[in-house]
């Protein structure tokens, strides 16, 4: 993360920036998987007087940092006007697609606000945006619960403290599809629809409990981790943090087995810890 992006962040949290992180709660069981302690800690941030009463201000701050990320992912895209950054964006996968969908929206509403400033109202929990330029019709409706998804999804893509790999897809695409179940109406010069992502694995991004080096047992290619059942909300997901043969993992409770199981290959490839988020050290 560049000092640019690690200062421009400070400023917005330490002026009551709220965002939708996962919450993030630890387990540490003992060694028949039972807990010993539990522990919380939430990075839902916003105080005060804040820029969340300025959301034109939060907005253009977020579209600063996301078009910065992108002409520092992409240096041959510095300099270029917005539209034909969006369409040199690659569309690849879902880390790319959903990206390249972030910065589509976000332009369409940075010149509302730049160039149409009476085109963009908050009302009714919805963000609307309308406005015309030259022949074509720019809109969107969005409600707010999807706006406030959609600050968080720029955050988590410019700030990169989960890294780039399965874990961080599988949080993305739930707050992606968030983001189109709240957007009842968008238009711009590439049509009425927003891109969908693949049916590959959401994992809940709201709270995570966190369980940290659970005992586990290996039979033939198979880890199972000896965890006792807990009864969870349906909004509440799981994390198993372990160590195996000198590595990270992190492993979201979506993927195992009923039996709390995963083939070792399955581990290897695909749930190697990848970043610094969540924090796997209970504080």
């Amino acid at each position: 993360m560049s000092w640019f992006i690690h200062h421009t962040l400070m400023l917005l949290e330490d002026a009551g920036m709220s965002i939708r992180y996962p919450e993030i709660r630890w387990f540490i069981p003992d060694e028949q998987g039972r807990g010993m302690t539990h522990m919380y800690a939430s990075l839902v941030q916003g105080k005060r007087v804040s820029v969340e009463q300025n959301p034109q201000l939060k907005f253009m701050m977020l579209f600063a940092l996301l078009d910065f990320h992108v002409d520092a992912t992409h240096p041959d895209m510095e300099g270029k006007g917005y539209r034909e950054k969006y369409e040199s964006l690659p569309a690849q996968g879902d880390f790319n697609l959903i990206l390249r969908q972030l910065f589509r929206v976000a332009k369409v509403i940075r010149n509302a606000l730049v160039h149409n400033q009476s085109s963009f109202a908050i009302s009714g929990g919805y963000v609307n945006v309308d406005y015309q330029r030259g022949k074509i019709h720019f809109s969107l409706k969005m409600s707010m619960d999807a706006f406030k998804y959609f600050h968080t999804a720029i955050v988590m893509y410019v700030k990169g403290d989960m890294g780039t790999g399965n874990y961080f897809l599988g949080i993305m695409r739930s707050i992606y599809v968030n983001i189109l179940a709240g957007t009842t109406h968008f238009k711009d010069e590439f049509g009425n629809a927003l891109e969908q992502p693949s049916s590959d694995i959401r994992i809940k991004p709201h709270v995570r409990l966190v369980v940290l080096r659970p005992p586990y047992e290996t039979s033939g290619e198979v880890l199972r981790f000896a965890i006792a059942e807990r009864q969870m909300p349906e909004w509440e997901g799981m994390d198993i943090y372990i160590v195996h043969n000198d590595e990270e993992f992190l492993i979201p409770r979506e993927v195992l087995d009923e039996d709390l199981s995963i083939a070792e290959r399955d581990l290897i490839a695909n749930w190697k810890r990848n970043g610094s988020f969540p924090q796997v050290k209970a504080p």
